[in-house]
């Protein structure tokens, strides 16, 4: 009898079982609902070789590069002094170190133009992670910092503009930008090798969607009234960000490059972790700063927040995957110097991310043993970290023991006169956007302050406070509105999408370790965004253009 159908119709005989064949095929295509299908033999070992990927890690040319400029630097901070117009005001004006560009110079256009891409990309990632911007430099003699950090030179001639850096008139934009630009015209329009597969055409509209309305509500502000000025001011780091990462998504080769661009994150931490226990014992441990309650602020910069979380959610992933014992001893003891870095760099927003991220790579891991496992740690170990900081915030000492309980209950308690200045800014931001939530005002203007609040004046420490806040989520939707806040906020979410499906897709542990990194560096830029002007910097937008750039091409690869 044949099968019935709908209205007392029968199915013909020819199709009785075609249910079934179908269901068949697309087990044997895309896997069981929760599982993969086994690897298809185009992307077995035979083409993958792991271990090859693996051994190419660039850790000995990061750290050549690294020392090379860290001597270079402080030959100029001995040869040279920083100037300054009035405090807080650099002298844009040439000094001795702006002659060593006769070295540097030619070297750094060398190598940018002449070694092959992938190469070039990896110097150009090192530069960018060790230099620190210059921004955040410190300077003791301007009450900015507890020293002036060697470094200064390298952080003025890379990060600073042209104008701070050798005093020419107009020339705002920094060395950094014209290297970006400069390697993405290669990556886009330069030689191709034989198996080069350009990225796919969403990822570069999304770049070309958010870089286009960073210029239209800059376009949009100044027609309404704001400054160029203040427009410039609040774009020059938002706008390299879609240029950043477009130039990882182009240049970066998956997965030959995978291995090298974790080494250099964990290398370039190692590095900064370095310094930051230089400065804290050899610097203000000597001063009697340590023994004061809550200082020092910082050891190095904001920034290096991110890099220190990103470095330790590597070598974690890594060992993870990989399971192997060298691995988790060597994340053991890496994670561990670099967490105690953290603790001495004082940066709370640090002790989120080291929540955040975690957080969202396990709700990523796919259902497994080895999950099952993380699980019943975090049972175990939950409740010992909840009385680690009930406990460790009321003890009355300085030591770095009790340090992050301290910082942790002082983001939960949100009652520090830092805590309240911020709350009052976005306050002021969400009356801002309450002016006109659909389309705002667009670029160039400082924000309104809320009436049901006292002004804060921060000028002191922050001269362009109500241009560019703290909190960047805010930032984006005042002066963008919603129309404006979606077309720039998309990039996140859609990189964090691409980076589970990546990671639910790969098929070798090097792969997954990456799709899992990228993921959590995705949440980490976003703590970061939200907490700390995350923007208004370099770390975050070259930090996410990497996750971006590997999520995307994952993901794409394993499709």
């Amino acid at each position: 009898m044949n099968p019935q159908r709908p209205g007392g119709l029968t199915r013909p005989p020819h199709l009785a079982n075609d249910r079934g064949a179908l269901h068949e095929r697309v087990r044997q295509q895309f896997g069981s609902f929760g599982s993969l299908p086994a690897p298809p033999l185009e992307q077995d070992d035979g083409d993958i070789d792991e271990r090859a990927i693996l051994a190419d890690d660039f850790a000995k040319p990061t750290v050549r590069i690294i020392v090379g400029v860290f001597l270079a630097s402080l030959f100029a901070f001995f040869a040279a002094s920083p100037a300054f117009d009035a405090p807080g005001v650099w002298a844009n004006s040439f000094r001795f170190d702006t002659a060593f560009v006769v070295v540097w110079g030619p070297l750094l256009v060398w190598t940018m133009s002449r070694l092959k891409l992938a190469r070039a990309l990896r110097i150009y990632l090192v530069l960018s992670l060790f230099i620190e911007p210059f921004g955040e430099a410190m300077f003791r003699q301007q009450g900015d910092g507890y020293w002036d950090t060697v470094l200064w030179p390298a952080a003025v001639a890379y990060y600073g503009t042209i104008k701070e850096w050798s005093g020419l008139p107009g020339a705002s934009l920094p060395i950094f930008f014209f290297v970006t630009i400069g390697l993405l015209y290669r990556a886009v329009w330069g030689k191709k090798t034989a198996d080069y597969w350009a990225p796919p055409k969403f990822a570069r509209t999304l770049l070309l969607v958010f870089l286009g309305t960073v210029f239209a509500l800059s376009a949009w502000g100044i027609l309404h009234g704001g400054t160029v000025e203040g427009t410039f001011r609040q774009i020059v780091h938002l706008m390299q960000l879609p240029l950043i990462a477009m130039l990882f998504l182009y240049a970066l080769r998956v997965p030959e490059d995978l291995s090298a661009v974790g080494t250099i994150f964990v290398v370039t931490a190692l590095f900064r972790s370095l310094l930051v226990v230089y400065v804290y014992f050899g610097v203000c441990m000597p001063q009697g700063i340590t023994e004061r309650p809550g200082l020092p602020e910082w050891c190095t910069n904001h920034s290096d927040s991110v890099l220190f979380v990103v470095a330790i959610l590597i070598v974690v992933t890594h060992a993870f995957e990989q399971r192997t014992k060298r691995a988790i001893l060597r994340a053991v003891g890496v994670a561990a110097f670099i967490l105690f870095a953290i603790v001495l760099n004082n940066r709370r927003l640090a002790f989120v991310s080291l929540s955040v991220a975690p957080a969202v790579i396990y709700l990523a891991l796919k259902p497994s043993k080895r999950k099952r496992r993380v699980t019943t740690a975090l049972v175990v170990g939950i409740p010992l970290v909840i009385g680690y900081i009930l406990v460790g915030s009321e003890i009355n000492s300085t030591s770095a023991l009790v340090k992050p309980a301290k910082l942790v209950m002082s983001v939960l308690d949100q009652k520090d006169s830092s805590s309240l200045s911020r709350d009052i800014e976005n306050e002021n931001l969400i009356y801002t956007m309450s002016q006109s939530p659909l389309l705002s005002t667009g670029f160039g203007f400082n924000y309104q302050n809320s009436p049901n609040n006292p002004p804060v004046d921060l000028s002191d420490v922050f001269a362009n406070y109500r241009l560019i806040a703290h909190n960047g989520v805010l930032w984006m939707w005042s002066w963008g509105g919603l129309v404006g806040f979606t077309l720039l906020w998309m990039i996140f979410p859609v990189a964090g999408t691409l980076a589970l499906r990546a990671y639910r897709a790969s098929y070798t542990p090097l792969e997954r370790s990456a799709a899992l990194s990228a993921l959590g560096a995705i949440a980490i830029c976003v703590v970061q965004v939200w907490g700390d002007q995350g923007l208004n910097g370099y770390m975050t937008p070259i930090t996410f253009g990497v996750a971006f750039a590997i999520a995307t091409r994952l993901a794409i690869r394993a499709s």
